[in-house]
């Protein structure tokens, strides 16, 4: 059998009835009013009537984004499908921890929606934001924005694409310094703010209180931390780096390439879209990926070798 890590995808994978089937399920429509009753948000409306342009708004995306990710793993886990080890992009780290058993499902989406209100208050809108950085790898671009100040690597998502964050004004001198560095193509990103920067202490400050307040166990199987692209030691460090994972860059290369290390040799993306997917022939050649974004794909899904 495969070494299976289930991985979850950060915010821009959500889109309008992505939890319609799913909340068809009464399990996990169960556990969905639950959530909404400890978090005071109505979590089936966003999952079922809202639409994109809701959608898009921070404080909505991630909540209903992590219910996702918690409603499939709850689906694949009541087929005997259970990961060797997990990871999350962004936001989806928080899906990953509770999938690993670190965090209850109420609590969990209680942390992304006091995440997405601090994220999306903490900068004036329209001051900042984010942009992929396509065919360079990820040391020319750290000389290429050397010296130019207030803009950042923010995801560090394969060998030849990593996102930028900053000032609107300086992702306008640094797009023009990767242009003349060689890069093949700069794609602007439709987001509030430039997340994963330290523009985010603010937020990331909000953040940590709001951790501190959860009771956070030791993840019950490997959970690779945005951080450092390396496993989450213990609960009670979890407030620090999920808090520190707000306002440094994400290292999605390198938390797949420590599951790689670990033997995992069947990537399951569990939640909307295939963003992940289509990074894991890049990041990890020869394993098997595949997306499960409903209660049909879940029953759909093969994991015999």
């Amino acid at each position: 059998m495969p070494k299976i890590a289930f991985v979850f995808p950060g915010q821009g994978s959500q889109h309008a009835g992505m939890g319609k089937e799913l909340l068809d399920d009464p399990e996990v429509a169960e556990l969905c009013e639950k959530c909404s009753e400890a978090s005071g948000v109505d979590l089936r409306r966003l999952l079922i009537t809202a639409d994109d342009d809701e959608l898009k708004l921070t404080q909505n995306a991630q909540p209903a984004l992590c219910f996702v990710g918690v409603g499939l793993t709850q689906l694949l886990k009541r087929r005997g499908i259970e990961p060797t080890a997990a990871a999350g992009h962004s936001v989806g780290e928080y899906a990953a921890l509770a999938a690993a058993g670190a965090v209850g499902a109420p609590q969990v989406i209680k942390a992304v929606i006091e995440r997405g209100r601090a994220m999306a208050e903490a900068l004036p809108a329209g001051t900042s934001s984010m942009a992929a950085v396509l065919g360079l790898s990820a040391e020319a671009i750290d000389a290429a924005l050397a010296g130019i100040d207030d803009v950042w690597p923010a995801n560090y998502n394969t060998p030849t694409q990593t996102v930028i964050a900053g000032t609107v004004g300086a992702l306008e001198v640094a797009t023009t310094a990767l242009q003349a560095a060689g890069a093949k193509r700069i794609v602007p990103l439709n987001v509030s703010a430039g997340f994963h920067t330290p523009l985010m202490a603010p937020a990331a400050e909000r953040l940590r209180a709001a951790l501190e307040r959860i009771e956070w166990r030791a993840p019950k199987l490997p959970v690779m931390a945005n951080l450092t692209g390396r496993e989450h030691q213990g609960g009670d460090r979890i407030p620090h780096v999920m808090e520190m994972q707000l306002r440094s860059p994400v290292r999605w290369a390198a938390c797949v390439g420590s599951l790689v290390e670990l033997g995992c040799d069947m990537f399951i993306e569990v939640g909307p879209k295939r963003a992940l997917t289509g990074m894991m022939r890049e990041l990890a050649p020869g394993t098997a990926a595949v997306a499960v974004a409903t209660p049909a794909a879940v029953s759909e899904l093969s994991v015999s070798s």
